[in-house]
C-alpha cells in the first residue's frame, strides 16, 4: 500500500520538528518501540504510519504547535494565515482578537466602499489614502482566508474546485 500525500505531508511536519529539536533518531526509536530503520522511513514518509503511531510520536515530540500542524494536514483544515483571525471561538478573546476586530470595524465604518467609490480622488488627503490602503489589505487577507476554506473543503469532499467555480459563475445569482 502507498503512503497517502497526508502522511507524507505528516512525515515532513514531524521529520521537521525532529530536526527543530535535534533529537538522536535511534533513542527515539527505542522509545517508541520502534525499529530506527522504520521510524527513519516514517518520517521520510516511505512507511505508512497510521493514528496510533502519529499519536505516539506527537506525544514523544511534546510540541503544541506541531499537533496543531499535523491536526490541520490531517483534516483538511487550512493552516492558520499570519493575519488577525475574526473567529467567535471564545479563546478569540484571550489573544486579543476582540480589540483587532473592534479596529477593523471602525475602518470598515469610516469607508463604507459605495460612499468610499463616490468621492473623486483629489478629495481625498494622505492619511485617509493610508488608512484606504489598510482596509485594503485587510479585504485581501479576508478574500485569503475564504480562499484556503474553500481549496480545504473541496480537497476534503473530492470536488474540483475548477468545476465549482465554473458552476458558480454560470449560476443565476440573486443578490
Amino acid at each position: 500500500m502507498g503512503v497517502s500525500s497526508t502522511e507524507k505531508q505528516v512525515a515532513s511536519i514531524f521529520r521537521q520538528e525532529v530536526d527543530k529539536q535535534a533529537l538522536n533518531q535511534r533513542v527515539m526509536a527505542d522509545h517508541l518501540n520502534f525499529s530506527a530503520q522504520n521510524l527513519s522511513h516514517m518520517l521520510n514518509g516511505r512507511r505508512t504510519m497510521g493514528l496510533e503511531r502519529v499519536v505516539e510520536i506527537a506525544d514523544y515530540l511534546q510540541n503544541p504547535d506541531t499537533d496543531f500542524e499535523i491536526a490541520a494536514a490531517m483534516f483538511y483544515t487550512p493552516k492558520p494565515l499570519n493575519r488577525k483571525r475574526r473567529d467567535a471561538h471564545p479563546l478569540s478573546k484571550m489573544v486579543g482578537q476582540d480589540k483587532e476586530e473592534m479596529e477593523r470595524i471602525e475602518v470598515e465604518k469610516k469607508y463604507e466602499i459605495w460612499d468610499l467609490l463616490s468621492i473623486p480622488d483629489e478629495e481625498i488627503n494622505h492619511e485617509e489614502r493610508g488608512e484606504i490602503k489598510l482596509w485594503l489589505l485587510e479585504v485581501v487577507d479576508e478574500i485569503s482566508s475564504e480562499i484556503a476554506v474553500f481549496n480545504s473543503v473541496c480537497d476534503r469532499y473530492n470536488f474540483n474546485s475548477r468545476v465549482i467555480i465554473k458552476e458558480a459563475e454560470t449560476r443565476e445569482r440573486n443578490d
